[in-house]
């Protein structure tokens, strides 16, 4: 085996500084950096002392946003992370997994449409084969979920396709593709046609489901490309809110068609095809690349897909327009 570094060189340094550098630059703060690692500030910024002496770099310095990493700590950086990414992802290949022995705590980011329908799935999972487990849910986004992975919050993310796809830190798998419906309280509603179709659909108030505030969606492209315009009376940040919104409002909201039919079953709503030619999405599975070959990790995966083709299996078989 041919000598790629000198332990005696590396005793000159302590090992665990380097969880503290990883921490600092992660968090870009020395309270956020000691809770991250159960120290006191005292410790780190101790730390964070001896790591300068050793490589003769203030390495962080205070800015507007917090400590700031010098060009130096960035370049330092740029060799730390995949390194301890590797050193983490071999220590989990050697651990063996025994879920009915396991006592851990994952943590999995979802975003609350798919949340409320797949959480009770995995907690019957772990109950019959890993009653150690301890499930943590996050909440999570197309636009968080990958530096929901990079910063550890999450092991897991489910959640649409990541703009980019990632990149070589992240594995992003797609389960499966995702379409539009339209869900709605046919009481508050009122009569309709047999077939909803565009007239009616613009006729009536309008209610959006938006991450980042904006008012406008998809579905709003599609129709200005038309000259056409729907009346948007509410954007709301989160599902839950929505079925409670549509029993006491004559609104529609379009939404993706899986936790549509699901809302629709569990509180008495109705659904349709969308009129408008809105695209499909992908909705995806993203890990870190540090756990890819964790055993544990892997049996997560597993029973989160298996778990996602049971719940689209039944509501197709209930005759959701899924798309």
């Amino acid at each position: 085996m041919n000598e790629t570094f000198s332990e005696i060189d590396l005793r000159k340094l302590d090992l665990n500084l380097l969880l503290v550098f990883s921490a600092l630059m992660r968090e870009g703060s020395v309270r956020k950096a000691a809770d991250r690692l159960y120290l006191g500030p005292s410790a780190v910024s101790m730390a964070l002392g001896r790591l300068r002496d050793a490589v003769d770099d203030p390495l962080f310095v205070r800015g507007a946003a917090g400590m700031e990493p010098t060009p130096t700590a960035r370049t330092f950086w740029e060799t730390v992370e995949p390194a301890l990414n590797e050193i983490d992802a071999g220590l989990r290949a050697s651990r063996r997994f025994d879920p009915a022995t396991a006592s851990m705590t994952v943590r999995l980011a979802a975003p609350d449409d798919l949340e409320f329908i797949l959480v009770p799935n995995l907690l019957a999972r772990l109950a019959r084969e890993a009653p150690g487990i301890v499930l943590i849910v996050r909440p999570s986004d197309h636009l968080s979920m990958l530096s929901r992975l990079d910063e550890g919050d999450a092991d897991l993310a489910l959640s649409a396709a990541p703009p980019g796809g990632g990149d070589r830190r992240h594995h992003v798998e797609t389960l499966y593709r995702e379409g539009f419906s339209v869900l709605f309280d046919a009481k508050q509603i009122g009569p309709l046609p047999d077939r909803l179709d565009l007239q009616a659909y613009l006729e009536h108030d309008h209610l959006i489901l938006s991450v980042t505030g904006d008012p406008k969606g998809a579905v709003d492209r599609v129709l200005a490309a038309q000259g056409k315009a729907r009346r948007i009376v509410c954007a709301v940040s989160h599902f839950p809110t929505v079925p409670f919104i549509l029993k006491t409002r004559p609104v529609f909201i379009s939404m993706p068609s899986t936790a549509a039919h699901y809302f629709a079953q569990t509180y008495g709503l109705q659904m349709a095809p969308l009129p408008v030619p809105t695209p499909f999405f992908d909705v995806t599975l993203a890990w870190h690349a540090r756990t890819h070959t964790d055993p544990a990790h892997q049996w997560l995966r597993r029973h989160v897909r298996e778990a996602m083709v049971e719940i689209r299996a039944t509501a197709t078989l209930a005759g959701a327009p899924l798309g």
